[in-house]
């Protein structure tokens, strides 16, 4: 272990027993320290799961669509992607435990399950999504598990093509593990009929693109770190650059399609909706298209690709804008009351219901018809932990097992 890694990891426990204590600190004290309220229930951690659940969704599509096409030059960053994706589907599932207040509620979903919600179907997924990616992760270090190892494996005859016939066979399994992960993600938003920035059926797809681009980002800068930028591994950088500037593309193209549609539709509530998403977030929206497009062109570049600096910018720039494309997924939905009402000799005309906030504090109304969500430094501090959980397992899984084992693209 080099000291680079050994101290990522130390950083990274570190990170995690803080995000700890905070979320310790949050079960005794309540929902309270987060700045959700009664009007704005989903906020800084649901976004982290959509994030996470991308991540995740995008290193088991290309993973699986190496072996599927028969795409060799990306052969050596498959268990890479493999190895992220379970990486992030349990980090998504550990974000979820804080959003609900009371880790114990969960024993609902499995005592009470209401098989018409998409709740419960994505918590289903999610758990066969980490078996998936896990068994498939297994099967691609097959032909490495000797030694101190050697336990773990399974005693056929040829190990190296048994790994490669079920890789293969498992191949359309994963795939569609890893687009129905963000699918039921998504139905969760656009099946909500009162939240009519979320009620879409370009949610889903668009999710899937966002997944693709974001998530082959991951392994892309992983892989990169791992190997290096040589050039016997130029050609794989330069066809997953590539899928990220299409997925890239194709994410903006459903986004701008449904901004289009929802700013053409004209009814009141769309136009209060169109006001918020673009009247207090415009800087935030603007970053959530130039950044993955300036991030994916610049990945496109040769000399980007062969600078571990500027790769790393340009990743980083990539990911960051689909973070902010996540966490404004929240705000106009939730800053605008759904609820309305028609005063009296005022005919075509809405005003929002004022609601209670669930929170009292001296001086200011309980009742709200609008409410602006910053996210508490108690959201903020278990979020990173989480994100150092998923940093933490992929740098001890490299260290403890055969993820890089040198081959030729």
């Amino acid at each position: 272990m080099n000291a680079k890694m050994k101290s990522s990891m130390w950083l990274s426990g570190g990170v995690i027993l803080v995000a700890f204590a905070t979320w310790i600190y949050q079960l005794q004290e309540g929902l309270i320290l987060t700045n959700m309220q009664n009007s704005y229930s989903w906020g800084l951690y649901i976004s982290g799961l959509a994030f996470f659940v991308g991540n995740a969704a995008g290193g088991l599509v290309l993973t699986s669509s190496i072996y599927l096409f028969g795409v060799k030059k990306l052969k050596p960053l498959a268990k890479l992607g493999a190895l992220t994706a379970f990486a992030n589907v349990t980090a998504a599932m550990l974000i979820v435990l804080p959003d609900i207040g009371k880790p114990q509620r969960l024993l609902n979903l499995i005592l009470h399950p209401n098989f018409m919600s998409p709740l419960v179907w994505d918590v289903i997924v999610l758990n066969l999504y980490a078996l998936a990616s896990a068994t498939y992760l297994y099967i691609l270090m097959l032909p490495e598990l000797t030694g101190r190892l050697a336990w773990l494996s399974i005693k056929v005859d040829n190990v190296q093509e048994f790994s490669e016939k079920w890789a293969k066979r498992l191949a359309p399994v994963a795939l569609l593990f890893a687009i129905g992960i963000h699918v039921v993600t998504a139905w969760i938003f656009s099946t909500q009929g009162a939240r009519d920035w979320w009620h879409s059926p370009a949610m889903a797809p668009d999710f899937v693109s966002v997944a693709i681009a974001v998530g082959t980002t991951v392994v892309l800068l992983a892989g990169a770190l791992a190997y290096g930028t040589g050039e016997e591994y130029q050609e794989a950088f330069r066809l997953l650059g590539l899928i990220i500037f299409m997925a890239v593309c194709t994410h903006l193209f459903l986004m701008m399609n449904d901004l289009v549609i929802h700013a053409w539709y004209g009814s009141g509530e769309t136009q209060r909706i169109m006001e918020i998403a673009w009247g207090h977030f415009v800087w935030a929206h603007i970053f959530e298209v130039a950044a993955p497009l300036i991030g994916a062109w610049l990945l496109l570049q040769p000399a980007v690709r062969r600078s571990m600096p500027r790769l790393s910018f340009s990743s980083g720039l990539l990911i960051a804008g689909v973070f902010v494309h996540r966490f404004l997924i929240m705000p106009a939905a939730y800053n605008n009351i759904p609820m309305t009402m028609t005063p009296l000799g005022l005919p075509h005309t809405d005003w929002s219901l004022p609601i209670a906030t669930g929170r009292f504090f001296p001086g200011m109304s309980t009742f709200i018809d609008q409410y602006r969500y910053i996210p508490s430094s108690v959201e903020v501090v278990i979020l990173l932990g989480i994100v150092a959980y998923a940093l933490l397992l992929i740098l001890l899984a490299i260290d403890r097992l055969p993820i890089l084992v040198k081959e030729k693209p």
